[in-house]
């Protein structure tokens, strides 16, 4: 290949699990590399839809504990180390997921992102919690006007991020992004999937009923033991806080299950969006099973 780093990516439930998979059955000199920033965490697995743990083919699945607040930078530097390993043992690294700034950071360079306070990130999370949807957009873009057309009302974590650092460094966040690294290489080859989102809706709602089915309740029953701070990142994760707010008795399963699977297909809703803006030079398909690599 003129490209020997391919990168998969693509909206949530587009089918790059199913495609790595079929990847490993048809060839043997495949390592595939985690890009998604839950899937690291070792503690989810069924929540997050990682692979197999003995599968020797996946990388960078399920090794981080969820008391890490875990970072892209992190993971540049221990994408770095699969990388060139899979290289000099002559395999081709897939690079799979679809967190948009772990993808960002690898194309174009990470960005020198300040750090936030504990006081900080605490304060934003309790004007996160207590105000509506409308009222903390309002605030955020009334502290960082830059983020009108870019960081929109349903996307709570972008917003929170957005007020944390223009609250910590009186700079809007869009200029911290600006100064960006050198990105780590420069020969690979970038596919995203956008199905039609009526398909992928239709398995964001099955595959969480297959996840509740499979476990993930116990798994977020041993978050909820470890008494971890809600800010850190596997609190997050698609569902966590639905089934928290069910353990707690605060709703129903039946909501617990609604409420996930509908912030899931918003959150898919925004992926499509971005992606379709972000890497113009990546070959899109709208389906995994007509993905041509080698």
């Amino acid at each position: 290949m003129k490209n020997n780093i391919v990168i998969i990516t693509g909206i949530t439930a587009s089918g790059k699990s199913e495609l790595c998979d079929n990847l490993i059955e048809k060839y043997g000199n495949i390592s595939i590399i985690n890009c998604d920033s839950k899937q690291v965490y070792e503690e989810i697995p069924i929540i997050t839809a990682q692979p197999p743990k003995q599968e020797v083919f996946y990388k960078l699945y399920g090794y981080v504990s969820a008391k890490e607040n875990y970072s892209v930078g992190l993971w540049l530097e221990d994408l770095e180390k699969e990388v060139n390993h899979a290289l000099e043992n002559a395999q081709i690294p897939i690079i799979t997921g679809g967190s948009g700034l772990y993808i960002s950071s690898l194309i174009k360079g990470l960005s020198s992102m300040p750090q936030i306070s504990q006081k900080v990130r605490k304060n934003v999370s309790e004007l996160r919690k207590n105000l509506s949807k409308e009222e903390f957009y309002k605030l955020a873009l009334s502290k960082d006007p830059r983020i009108q057309g870019k960081v929109f009302m349903n996307d709570s974590h972008r917003l929170s991020r957005a007020l944390e650092v223009i609250t910590e460094t009186g700079k809007s966040i869009f200029v911290w992004q600006e100064n960006r690294q050198p990105p780590l290489f420069n020969n690979f080859k970038i596919y995203t999937i956008l199905p039609k989102r009526e398909d992928v809706y239709r398995k964001i709602n099955s595959r969480f009923i297959t996840m509740i089915e499979n476990g993930a309740i116990d798994e977020v029953k041993k978050l909820l033991s470890m008494n971890l701070a809600p800010h850190l990142p596997a609190m997050k994760a698609h569902g966590v806080p639905e089934i928290i707010k069910y353990l707690k008795g605060e709703i129903t399963l039946d909501e617990a299950i609604q409420i996930a699977q509908t912030n899931t297909r918003h959150y898919a809703k925004r992926q499509y969006t971005w992606f379709k803006k972000q890497f113009l030079n990546a070959e899109v398909i709208d389906c995994a099973n007509k993905l041509k690599i080698f």
